[in-house]
């Protein structure tokens, strides 16, 4: 028989599936009414947009999208809605213990150009801040294009470009380019950068990939270690740039979509006295294992002060804590 569960399998199989809600006027869009910020975060593997009860198609106008989603709270229509406009956003997160509900393969052939990537870095430059604009030392050739992924490692100067990892958005010149985020946001520094240092990194986008969900990367077979080989963005992975890449090597990412991870563990609370017509706390956001969804058990053993200790009652309750802030979590 087929499986019939969203999760992928029945509950007696331990699998959840968190449905995650939120539903406002248009009245509440932002930048001309195109920019809404659902109460709820969402999860971009598996998330549907409606506009007046209607399902919305995600993806650019020019490819006949109606949105784009971007991190886990921002949905940006490509045409204004009307302040009257109902709109819902649904996301479903999936918790599988026993197998997660889909994998994406993505792998890619190291080429010739990719071989030189790690191997091209320049310091002593400068970086311009109306412009978002990078500038080798002496107009040396950067040899950059649109599109690629430099790794700043050192910069100098007040509220100025900072290390980390930058998208190339135009190429004005052989020794110019101009940048924004990893993910293609424009940044915002206040100040212009001198000594700025930067190299070429590999970087490949990832479909469907989101911050929360699990992936795993190889070179060649060889298991490489997040936050230290390479690093995940939003729509992308980065290989850091001591990792040596070479001709013809095979770089193979394992991408869990809408993966939740199980937390295992107890917490006790013993001796709190409730006295009539007032309240205590039995768990405060300390407990709370984290700031999206927690789905707990909770095991309550209650008797009168002045009962005998035989004189116990006990209740189990299924508790699903959701909160953005963890500090408003408390029971």
């Amino acid at each position: 028989m087929g499986i019939k569960y969203i999760s992928g399998f029945r509950g007696a199989d331990h699998a959840k599936q968190h449905l995650r809600r939120s539903v406002h006027l248009g009245s509440a869009l932002t930048s001309g009414y195109t920019v809404l910020n659902p109460a709820e975060a969402f999860d971009q593997q598996a998330c549907f947009v409606y506009l007046n009860g209607a399902l919305l198609k995600e993806g650019t106008s020019g490819a006949g999208g109606d949105y784009v989603l971007s991190g886990s709270n921002t949905v940006t229509f490509n045409t204004a809605v009307a302040t009257t406009d109902a709109i819902e956003v649904i996301s479903y997160a999936f918790q599988n213990p026993t197998l997660p509900q889909t994998i994406k393969e993505v792998n890619h052939t190291v080429t010739s150009a990719n071989e030189t990537f790690h191997a091209t870095s320049f310091a002593s430059c400068t970086f311009t801040t109306a412009t978002d604009l990078i500038t080798t030392d002496s107009s040396a050739a950067h040899g950059l294009a649109i599109d690629d992924v430099i790794s700043v490692t050192a910069s100098s100067g007040t509220d100025t470009i900072t290390t980390g990892r930058y998208r190339v958005l135009t190429v004005p010149s052989s020794s110019t380019a101009s940048i924004t985020t990893v993910d293609g946001t424009a940044i915002a520094f206040g100040g212009n950068g001198t000594g700025v240092a930067f190299t070429r990194v590999f970087n490949k986008k990832v479909p469907l990939l989101t911050q929360i969900n699990h992936i795993m990367l190889f070179l060649n077979g060889m298991h490489l270690v997040k936050d230290t080989d390479y690093y995940v963005d939003q729509q992308s992975v980065t290989i850091d740039s001591t990792v040596n890449l070479l001709e013809d090597a095979v770089v193979a990412i394992r991408h869990f979509g809408s993966f939740v991870t199980q937390v295992v563990g107890e917490v006790q609370r013993n001796g709190i006295t409730i006295t009539d017509d007032t309240h205590n706390l039995l768990l405060s956001s300390g407990d709370i294992t984290g700031n999206t969804t927690s789905v707990f058990n909770l095991y309550v053993s209650v008797r009168h002060a002045t009962a005998t200790n035989d004189a116990y009652q006990a209740a189990t309750f299924i508790v699903r804590a959701e909160k953005a802030v963890p500090a408003d979590c408390y029971l």
